[in-house]
Parts: structure tokens; C-alpha cells; sequence
């Protein structure tokens, strides 16, 4: 009993300490301030991510507590949820105690992209909800619980545009599997398909909802002249940028060369996955904000502790 508070205690700290540290270490975009997003009325693409307002909603109009105080009673939240998420999606790879290791390992490589003071170091409430969705979501499809899988992808999609990545994911993970791609795609895509369907629905139901707020969904080019894709390329020109891009990722990449063998052939889709959403961030995203990388850090995170926990094993059976 004595042990399971005490864990309980640690998982609270570390969700709070999240939250109190991503406060502290990001500030607010004066673009989209926080008062906007809590009021649904902030610009695109900011405008159109509403869960964390709705969620937020009934703790502003039972409380007086200041709007950074109520982010940061969410963020810890979805920091917890987040931590239950990776290990649902890491227990069928690493088993019980490990999941919760490598579940809470995961925080600490996150300072990198999240907590140290980059160009932009901006708070925004959809963040890590957006990696617990994504754990979550790599949870339910590896599980093949599509129907639960579905409706995640609805609810991830009213938090951010990367919902998107969980039907990805299921394809990733499944067509191929089983050395017959024409069988897999057969028991897949049908899935996939109701999840982008769910992810179209959500979407449209929030542009329906919100059909006054200004801006563009998707934000192409820099100013009125530049096109983002040049703008990142730009950036990318800059030699030191390169060393600056595997901390962006956590050092992910490096620890993917580093236990490629130990990878999963399923996970190394996952891989495909990521490289193709980098793809669409150069258009629409800036490639210097690490906050971006979020959902990104969890579909190369989850191979990676498997793949370490497989070496660890090999190791421990080797030396016995």
C-alpha cells in the first residue's frame, strides 16, 4: 500500500512539475493569446483546435482561478494521460514495470524540444493532449481496436490536425505484417478508412461550429510573398541548423541508427510515417519550433524502447 502511494505521489509530481515547467519555460503567442483560445475566438489554424476550450470551459465557471492556472491544471492532466498512454501502447512490447519506465523516460527527453528556450518557446494548451492522443491511438490500432481507434480519431481531431497520423499508424503497423499485403490491406483499410472519415466529420463539424474566426486553415507562406516550404529551406541552409534538428527530435533519430536492428519491421513503418509528416510540416509548419515535433516524438519514441528493451534482454541472457 505504503509503495503504491508513494508511486502515485511520483506520478503526480512529475504531471504537475510538467505543467509548472512548460508554464514557465514557454510563453504566450501574442497571435493567438490564451484568452482567445479559452473564448473560441482566436485566429486560424489556432481557432480551429477547440477541445482543451471546451475542456477548460466548466473549470473557468466553477472556479476564479487566473487562465494560466486553469492551462496549467489541464496540461498536468494530459501530462498524466499522456503517461498512461505510452504504457498501454508499450505493455505488449516491454511488459509490466517496463512500460512504466520507459513511459516516465519519455518526460525527460521531451525538455529537449519542449523546455529549453528555442526562437519560439510558445504554450499552447493542444500540445501534449496531441501525444497522448497519438500514444493512445497507437495503443488501440496495434491492438486492432478500430471501433475505439475511430472514435479517438473524432475527439483528436477537435485537439489538433494530427489525428491524422492514427490511421496512418494503423496502416503502418498491419499492411505487410503478415507477408500477405493484398490480405492486410483487406482487414485494414476499411478501418483506416472510417477513421479518416472520423477525422473529416470532426474537422468539418468544428469549421461548421466556428465559421467566423479569421485566417486560413493552413498557412502556406510566410508574410504575403515567401512560401513556408522555402522559408524552412532557408532555415535548413544554416549548417549548424542540421546539429540543431536531431535535438529538436529528442536525439530520436540517433537512438533509431543506434538500435535499428533491434527495430521491429512493423515499427520501422512508423518511420515512413514520420519522414512524411515532416514532409507536410515544411509546407505549413516552422520547422524551428520544436513544439511541432510532438506526435512525431512518440511514433519514433515507442520503437525505440522496444527496440532498447529487446538489447537489454539479449544483453541480461547473454552475460547469464
Amino acid at each position: 500500500m505504503l509503495a503504491r502511494a508513494c508511486r502515485g505521489g511520483a506520478l503526480v509530481l512529475l504531471a504537475a512539475g510538467w505543467a509548472a515547467l512548460r508554464l514557465q519555460m514557454n510563453g504566450e503567442y501574442k497571435g493567438a493569446t490564451w484568452a482567445q483560445i479559452a473564448e473560441f475566438t482566436a485566429p486560424l489554424p489556432f481557432g480551429h483546435r477547440p477541445l482543451m476550450a471546451l475542456v477548460a470551459w466548466p473549470l473557468r465557471a466553477a472556479t476564479d482561478w487566473p487562465l494560466a492556472l486553469v492551462w496549467g491544471a489541464l496540461e498536468a492532466a494530459a501530462a498524466l494521460g499522456l503517461w498512461f498512454a505510452l504504457r498501454a501502447a508499450l505493455r505488449p512490447l516491454v511488459g509490466a514495470r517496463w512500460d512504466m519506465f520507459f513511459a516516465t523516460c519519455f518526460f525527460a527527453l521531451l525538455a529537449f524540444p519542449f523546455l529549453l528556450k528555442h526562437k519560439w518557446a510558445v504554450f499552447y494548451p493542444w500540445d501534449t493532449p496531441a501525444m497522448a492522443f497519438t500514444a493512445a491511438g497507437l495503443a488501440l490500432v496495434a491492438s486492432r481496436r478500430f471501433a475505439a481507434a475511430t472514435a479517438l480519431c473524432f475527439v483528436a481531431a477537435l485537439n489538433r490536425e494530427s489525428a491524422a497520423l492514427i490511421p496512418a499508424a494503423a496502416l503502418a503497423l498491419h499492411v505487410g505484417s503478415s507477408g500477405h499485403v493484398l490480405r492486410d490491406m483487406r482487414g485494414t483499410i476499411r478501418p483506416a478508412l472510417a477513421m479518416i472519415a472520423a477525422f473529416v466529420a470532426a474537422r468539418l463539424a468544428v469549421a461548421l461550429a466556428l465559421p467566423d474566426n479569421p485566417g486560413q486553415a493552413l498557412h502556406f507562406a510566410i508574410g504575403k510573398d515567401t512560401p513556408r516550404w522555402l522559408h524552412n529551406l532557408e532555415w535548413l541552409a544554416e549548417p549548424v541548423h542540421w546539429l540543431w534538428l536531431p535535438m529538436y527530435f529528442a536525439l530520436l533519430p540517433l537512438a533509431w541508427v543506434l538500435f535499428f536492428k533491434q527495430i521491429s519491421a512493423d515499427h520501422r513503418r512508423l518511420a515512413l510515417v514520420a519522414l512524411a509528416w515532416f514532409a507536410g510540416l515544411m509546407l505549413v509548419a516552422n520547422i524551428y519550433e520544436p513544439r511541432v515535433y510532438g506526435e512525431l516524438l512518440v511514433l519514433l519514441y515507442v520503437p525505440v524502447a522496444a527496440a532498447a528493451y529487446r538489447w537489454l534482454r539479449a544483453d541480461t541472457l547473454g552475460a547469464a
